[in-house]
């Protein structure tokens, strides 16, 4: 008898300790319920979603579905944004939508994000579990929002996995969507439970030469060799790599050589992708790459065509404040620092541009097995397990009670739009 008294007086110890770190008020447990409420019916969503495995711009099937369960949850919901025609056909993102519901009176904006587009292999990056444990949140929110003031908008964001085309983040930023945002959430699964912002702001070069066609062997004299132009260009870029920083990435190919060995190549024609941890520092090491270009035209005599791309991803923006909002959120739900691995694997993203003129928080958490590779099979197979369901709604209550935390908490809140200015104007010294 005295064994379990003790064990009872441990386990209300240990509650006591988890929840003083975060505490829960009866909104957030009101928040907590309603997500376990909507725990069948998302997990459901998440399920068909994987099924229906729609890549980007043809995510019709899963927009439409999660649109419908906004509905049903008591936002109001718009499809088929206005946006850039020349990020988007006709300038409308179809597979796209905006979903909006009003506390009571004025207060701070909180929006959440979803993704749900999938990669040639099916759900191999886990984007059914973004959307749906971002529908975990908005359905918790929702059953807090008549006595909280301010607002929550929910935008499904197409097209991720070809950010850098435009036509997903890009486009609705730039179509005014995310206008009035005070904080934006999102998570990714992951084989780790991480908050790092951490993607590489990217770039991309298209470097066409035109020189002048002639005999290889009987007249090569009179040519110009555009492809000459090309092998300059890498072996300039190639002579940078010392003298930028470590973080920064350079890779090309060559789309374009020549037609045929016996004649001097009159087009020629180098890719590059230029990438690095913050916007500054790539946008530095690019303005290089282009001189390696303009510097192989001078060599050759070739005439060097090119135009700086129309969309360049962005670095994200860390905002301590709002990673420590959820960290002490994902504390209060049991998954503590200690729980958290860093990575030393980045890639790119049209997040990094919502982070970059938004305080925005990724959450990053654990489906996998440790070194389970994204974009894999096997990841894809974690995507529709039940442990991959359990991590994500712990993910989707995360998000939801910082949003809340948010909301309800103005010294909070400005402390992460007074870290997000600070971090901007540090970056890249």
């Amino acid at each position: 008898m005295q064994r379990l008294t003790s064990i009872a007086l441990i386990t209300v110890l240990v509650v006591l300790m988890v929840f003083s770190v975060h505490p829960v008020s009866a909104d957030s447990k009101k928040i907590l319920d309603a997500i376990d409420e909507a725990g069948a019916s998302c997990r459901g969503v998440s399920q068909k979603i994987w099924d229906f495995k729609e890549l980007g711009q043809q995510e019709v099937k899963s927009s439409a579905l999660l649109k419908e369960e906004l509905a049903r949850m008591g936002y109001k919901v718009t499809g088929d944004l206005k946006v850039p025609d020349d990020l988007v056909k006709d300038g409308i993102a179809r597979t796209a939508f905006r979903a909006e519901m009003a506390g009571k009176g004025a207060g701070p904006t909180v929006t959440l994000m979803l993704e749900y587009d999938a990669l040639p292999n099916g759900h191999s990056c886990g984007h059914n579990l973004i959307s749906t444990s971002g529908l975990l949140a908005a359905a918790g929110l929702a059953k807090a929002m008549k006595d909280t003031p301010g607002r929550v908008i929910v935008i499904g964001t197409p097209d991720e996995e070809r950010g850098s085309m435009g036509g997903g983040k890009v486009a609705l930023l730039e179509g005014g969507h995310f206008e009035g945002s005070d904080v934006v959430f999102i998570t990714h699964p992951a084989d780790r439970w991480s908050l790092e912002q951490r993607f590489l702001a990217m770039k991309r070069a298209m470097f066409t030469f035109k020189g002048k066609a002639a005999h290889a062997a009987a007249s090569p004299h009179k040519g110009i060799n555009a492809l000459r132009s090309v092998l300059l260009t890498f072996n300039c870029v190639d002579d940078l790599r010392e003298h930028v920083r470590q973080d920064v990435r350079i890779h090309g190919i060559i789309p374009k050589g020549g037609d045929r060995v016996n004649i001097v190549p009159e087009l020629a024609q180098a890719e590059f992708a230029c990438r690095a941890l913050d916007t500054a520092t790539m946008e530095k090491a690019y303005a290089k790459i282009v001189n390696c270009a303009k510097a192989a035209e001078l060599g050759t005599g070739a005439t060097l065509e090119f135009k700086e791309p129309r969309v360049a991803l962005k670095a994200p923006v860390t905002v301590q404040p709002l990673l420590d909002s959820v960290e002490a959120s994902l504390a209060a739900l049991g998954v503590t620092k200690n729980q958290f691995r860093s990575s030393d694997e980045f890639g790119s993203s049209d997040l990094g541009m919502v982070s970059y003129a938004y305080p925005t928080v990724n959450l990053t958490f654990k489906i996998a097995p440790d070194g389970t590779a994204g974009h894999s099979d096997a990841f894809r197979d974690a995507a529709a397990t039940d442990e991959g369901w359990k991590a994500t709604v712990i993910a989707g209550k995360a998000v939801a009670l910082s949003a809340y935390d948010m909301l309800t908490n103005p010294a909070k809140l400005k402390a992460v739009q007074d870290g997000f200015k600070e971090a901007k104007a540090k970056e890249g010294k």
